[in-house]
């Protein structure tokens, strides 16, 4: 079976939110489908902001993203969730994927055909995104920028392929229509998509 790590990128980690509530749905459908589960709580994790170029050439030390990255290579499918705050990710979900970054972890010096080698190739990714607006008015007229530039600036550089990215919004996160959304994203955890 699939090793999935399941990453809730809200910074409020509280279960009644809906990302966690979204993520817990993830996880324990892939769980039920036999699918080997890892979890982590952005907002769980505490960490120092990066404030140089020369930190973020250094490998961390910290204990808390060295298990991150650990986690990380142990997957071969990782499952993001986070609601989109001003056009893209929560500041502390940016902050924690840069520290995850450090030291060549998702890109790695070494060059291949000219351009540098991801971290995490051989992996597949779910992106559930969240927001206020409709999903078609984020995607249509605001061109899903914020959303594109983790999916293709990050995540695509870091190797991981195919990437799945699956948006909710307006109606669909309001009670009592969330339910109905819960219980779509643990199907998706069944499948491991």
């Amino acid at each position: 079976m699939t090793q999935i790590l399941v990453i809730n990128g809200h910074p409020d980690a509280a279960p009644e939110r809906l990302s966690g509530a979204l993520a817990t749905a993830y996880q324990q459908g892939a769980e039920a489908s036999g699918h080997t589960v890892r979890r982590i709580d952005v907002g769980n994790v505490y960490f120092s902001m990066l404030r140089s170029a020369a930190e973020f050439t250094e490998k961390s030390k910290d204990r808390s993203i060295v298990e991150a990255q650990a986690a990380l290579l142990e997957a071969d499918h990782l499952v993001f969730v986070f609601p989109l705050w001003l056009g893209g990710l929560p500041g502390l979900f940016k902050a924690f994927l840069e520290q995850v970054a450090r030291g060549q972890f998702l890109l790695r010096e070494e060059r291949k055909h000219g351009f540098p080698v991801g971290g995490l190739k051989g992996r597949s990714a779910s992106v559930i995104v969240t927001m206020g607006m409709p999903p078609l008015i984020y995607r249509l007229l605001f061109g899903a920028h914020g959303v594109k530039a983790f999916t293709q600036g990050i995540l695509r550089l870091a190797g991981l392929s195919p990437i799945r990215t699956s948006y909710f919004g307006g109606p669909d996160i309001a009670p009592p229509n969330c339910e109905k959304l819960i219980k779509k994203v643990h199907q998706m955890g069944r499948r491991g998509a």
